[in-house]
């Protein structure tokens, strides 16, 4: 039977299901230093400071070896090995929530992570090397917090995170990060007057408690609703029911203004597409614009997007260039999301770029559209 630790709350070690009674506090804490060296060894003197501090009394290092022989018989089955000097608790780090919370988080799951979270770490364990390993975890836990509010945001949960982060920023109102999220929340809940209140009490109280403006992800996703235009056009075709195992092509999909996903017929290239776009609708709170390209003329459709953000035919030029000029202006201060489906080369896909780094471009093909990724930095994810 399998042995289990837990350190990120109160301390706890089962055997299976069963809770294994490992002892006072004082003994408690020497296993927990050898669980946080998991197969290293941990010399007696470091071993003495970290539980007693650093003057251990003359007998602590009497009592170490008397709670090395408890601990052993404690953890039948999982060796604690004298050598050179110190000892080695032996076990799989997978078996130690620490190790496998660290392990989660640097796997890109960190709501994985966050369910081994179950209080303070070292809850009812003393000492300066205790207290300065339980904030250097409170910081790790917050960013992995952080990371998954990301990805709960990217899978449309914005009103029921609304309490949640409204909580948070309560606690931590100088978290940057944590209150682009709660204004991403409110934003992605239909709530903008809320989002842009929020804005200038934390830019008031930033400038009051620190003398610093908000960075520049603050003040521009502020921009962004500021200049937010009346029409607002959301073209996505319905999400693809059934999405699974692609997380890896999905995480591709986060890097650069311009994506291209390429592959042959049936590889899934537009349900990958689609379902990114729909997670990520909120992140583009002034529109999403669809189309598929298949024999389509470019000019055609630059016209066609031209009218979805709001122009009448009377304000649309007659000439293709002034035309796709006339798109670009109208991009230049929109966060938008553009999917162009089933492109069949460069050429038609160039004149419908929108030219600001500001808006997410995914372009799906069958060929692999080198000129996009030469010429204009596309990250090429390629299925199949």
């Amino acid at each position: 039977m399998t042995h289990s630790f837990r350190v990120l709350g109160e301390p706890e070690v089962r055997r299976g299901t069963a809770v294994v009674e490992v002892g006072h506090a004082r003994q408690l804490s020497v296993l927990v230093v050898l669980l946080v060296n998991v197969n290293q060894v941990v010399s007696v003197d470091k071993l003495l400071s970290r539980v007693w501090g650093d003057a251990p009394p003359r007998q602590a290092k009497a009592a170490l070896y008397s709670y090395m022989s408890r601990l052993r018989t404690a953890l039948d089955g999982i060796p604690i090995v004298r050598r050179s000097g110190g000892y080695v608790l032996e076990a799989d780090p997978a078996s130690i929530d620490l190790h496998r919370f660290r392990s989660l988080v640097a796997e890109g799951r960190p709501g994985e992570a966050m369910a081994l979270v179950h209080g303070e770490p070292f809850e009812g364990l003393h000492g300066a090397w205790f207290a300065g390993l339980r904030e250097t975890l409170a910081g790790e836990i917050t960013a992995a917090e952080l990371d998954h509010t990301d990805s709960r945001l990217a899978a449309g949960e914005h009103v029921t995170l609304i309490s949640e982060l409204t909580a948070r920023t309560a606690e931590r109102p100088l978290d940057e990060r944590l209150a682009g999220q709660l204004m991403r929340t409110l934003i992605g809940a239909d709530r903008r007057p809320d989002a842009l209140a929020y804005y200038s009490e934390l830019r008031h109280r930033l400038a009051d408690e620190l003398g610093l403006d908000p960075g520049p992800a603050l003040r521009d996703l502020h921009a962004s609703l500021l200049h937010r235009p009346q029409w607002s056009p959301r073209r996505l075709p319905a999400r693809p029911p059934g999405f699974a195992d692609m997380e890896n092509q999905l995480a591709a999909l986060q890097d650069g203004p311009i994506v291209t996903i390429t592959g042959p017929a049936g590889a899934g290239k537009t349900r990958l597409a689609l379902h990114w776009a729909h997670e990520h609708a909120a992140d583009y709170p002034d529109g999403q614009l669809f189309v598929d390209l298949n024999g389509s003329d470019p000019a055609d459709v630059v016209r066609e997007f031209i009218t979805a953000l709001g122009t009448g035919p009377d304000g649309i030029p007659p000439e293709p260039h002034a035309q796709t000029a006339l798109y670009r202006t109208l991009l230049a201060d929109r966060r938008m999301l553009i999917l162009l489906d089933n492109a069949a080369d460069t050429a038609q896909v160039v004149p419908l770029l929108p030219g600001t780094p500001r808006c997410r471009v995914i372009v799906t093909s069958r060929e692999r559209l080198p000129g996009l990724v030469t010429a204009h930095g596309a990250r090429p994810v390629v299925l199949g």
